[in-house]
C-alpha cells in the first residue's frame, strides 16, 4: 500500500474495508459508502461542470468558519465537476449524513440548480458507490484529482487535469486533513436544522402577513371567528 492509498483509507474507508478488497477488473475502483446496517463514514457533494465556484468556495470556508469543522478535501472530475469530500471519525446513520448534506446545500449552494448537484451517498443505488480519486476518465487523457482549494477557480471551465497527477503530491494534500468528530458533526447538524426551522418560520410569518393584509379589526363581521380577529390585530 502506497502513501496515497494509506491516506484514502485513513479518511474515507469504512471500518474493515481495505484497499485490496476494493480492487477489481475495472480500470477505476470504487468504494462502497454504506455498510450493511446503513452507516456511512464518507459523503461527497458534487457540483456539475465547475459552475458556481464562488458558492463552492463559500461552502469550503463556511464549514470551517461557521460550523467549526475541519477542512474537507476538494477534487475535480470530468463527470462530476467539483467534489467536496467529507470524512467522519466514526460511521453515522445514512439519514443523518443526507440531512447534513441537504443542510449545507440550503445554506451555501442555494443559487445552484438541484439538477447540477449530486449527493453521495444518495437515494439512487449507484450513488452508494464513489469512484476513487485520482483516476483516468474514460478513454481520454483527463484525470480526476484532489486540488489545492486556493486554485479552485482555475478549473471552472475544465474540471480535470490533462496529465497524470503525482501520487505523492495527492497524498500530501490529504495528509493534513482531519476527520470530523462525532461531537462536532452533531453540533453542526443541529445548527443546520435550526436554521431550516427558523427559515420556515419566517416564510410562514410572511405568508400570514400577506393573507391578512388589508384586514382591520372592526364590527362589520369581516372575521369569521375570534382567531381571525386576533391575527388581524397582531398583524395590524
Amino acid at each position: 500500500m502506497n502513501k496515497l492509498e494509506s491516506e484514502l483509507q485513513r479518511l474515507y474507508f469504512l471500518p474493515g474495508q481495505d484497499w485490496q478488497r476494493l480492487k477489481s477488473e475495472t480500470v477505476n475502483p470504487v468504494i462502497n459508502l454504506i455498510t450493511a446496517t446503513g452507516l456511512v463514514r464518507c459523503f461527497v457533494i458534487s457540483v456539475e461542470k465547475g459552475c458556481a465556484w464562488a458558492q463552492i468556495g463559500a461552502l469550503y470556508q463556511g464549514v470551517q468558519a461557521d460550523l467549526d469543522l475541519p477542512a474537507p478535501a476538494i477534487a475535480v472530475s470530468v463527470e462530476d465537476g467539483y467534489q467536496i469530500w467529507f470524512s467522519l471519525a466514526e460511521p453515522i446513520a445514512l439519514q443523518s449524513a443526507q440531512d447534513f448534506m441537504n443542510g449545507l446545500c440550503r445554506k451555501y449552494l442555494s443559487e445552484t440548480k438541484t439538477t447540477k448537484l449530486k449527493l453521495r451517498p444518495g437515494i439512487e443505488k449507484q450513488l452508494g458507490f464513489l469512484p476513487l480519486v485520482p483516476a483516468k476518465q474514460a478513454n481520454i487523457e483527463r484525470w480526476s484529482a484532489f486540488i489545492d482549494p486556493s486554485m479552485g477557480s482555475m478549473f471552472v471551465e475544465e474540471t480535470w487535469l490533462e496529465m497524470t497527477p503525482g501520487l505523492d503530491k495527492q497524498a500530501g494534500m490529504l495528509s493534513g486533513l482531519k476527520s470530523i468528530s462525532m461531537e462536532a458533526f452533531h453540533r453542526a447538524l443541529v445548527a443546520l436544522r435550526n436554521e431550516q426551522v427558523s427559515a420556515a418560520g419566517v416564510v410562514e410569518a410572511d405568508q400570514a402577513k400577506q393573507e391578512n393584509t388589508g384586514k382591520t379589526p372592526n364590527a362589520t363581521g369581516r372575521f369569521g371567528n375570534p382567531k381571525d380577529f386576533l391575527l388581524a390585530v397582531m398583524n395590524d
